[in-house]
């Protein structure tokens, strides 16, 4: 049976990276630095990942990070991968890009409008909103490693209690190689979307009155 080959891209952060593996083999790698403009930049890495690909050879499957991070960065990196994927008739498959570090067990951050979150990475229950009196409570009582992709000096906690962090599309490849293939099948089931801390804010227009 052939290998499977599996394009892998993380843009949720700044430093956002790419992958191309065969089988568990990383065989093409890029990287790039954008903050606002990933619409732009991303595509000139991803066109020299896609060359490694042999003629002829169709992806398996694509992986993406989903944030929580640059809302615009995931939600270009997710467009791409399923623009390729119709192309390649292959499935996308969204993961939290905390997923992208090794080792972590939580995920905190700023949840902006005066809140923080707190989230147990891979389990099943939604990132808690906190205020920041409550949050450095709940977050004594979280065992493991705990990562940010932001400052962690701006979270107020504890000297070394928070680590700073950047997830890797490496790091989401071997977080995805560790599902078992039925996990796999059932995450590429769901809709990749860019990872949202709360709903988002509609604002209803008011009908005007003639």
């Amino acid at each position: 049976m052939p290998e499977k080959w599996t394009l892998v891209m993380e843009t949720s952060v700044p430093e956002a990276t790419l992958v191309l593996a065969c089988g568990d083999r990383l065989m093409a790698q890029g990287e790039f630095f954008s903050e606002r403009s990933q619409e732009v930049d991303l595509f000139g890495p991803l066109q020299d990942i896609m060359i490694a690909l042999p003629e002829g050879v169709q992806l398996s499957n694509i992986v993406v990070g989903t944030g929580p991070g640059s809302y615009n960065g995931a939600r270009v990196g997710i467009a791409a991968a399923q623009a390729i994927a119709q192309v390649h008739d292959c499935p996308v498959a969204g993961l939290c890009s905390f997923e992208g570090v090794s080792g972590l067990k939580w995920a905190v951050g700023d949840a902006r409008r005066g809140s923080f979150f707190i989230m147990e990475i891979r389990g099943d229950q939604p990132p808690e909103l906190l205020p920041p009196e409550d949050f450095l409570v709940r977050l004594s009582k979280c065992e493991g490693r705990k990562g940010t992709f932001e400052s962690a000096a701006k979270l107020n906690a504890p000297t070394g209690d928070i680590e700073e962090v950047v997830p890797t599309a490496e790091g989401l490849f071997k977080s995805w190689l560790a599902r078992s293939p039925e996990e796999q099948e059932k995450t590429s089931a769901i809709p990749a979307e860019a990872f949202y801390l709360r709903p988002p804010h509609i604002t209803v227009s008011k009908k005007k009155v003639f």
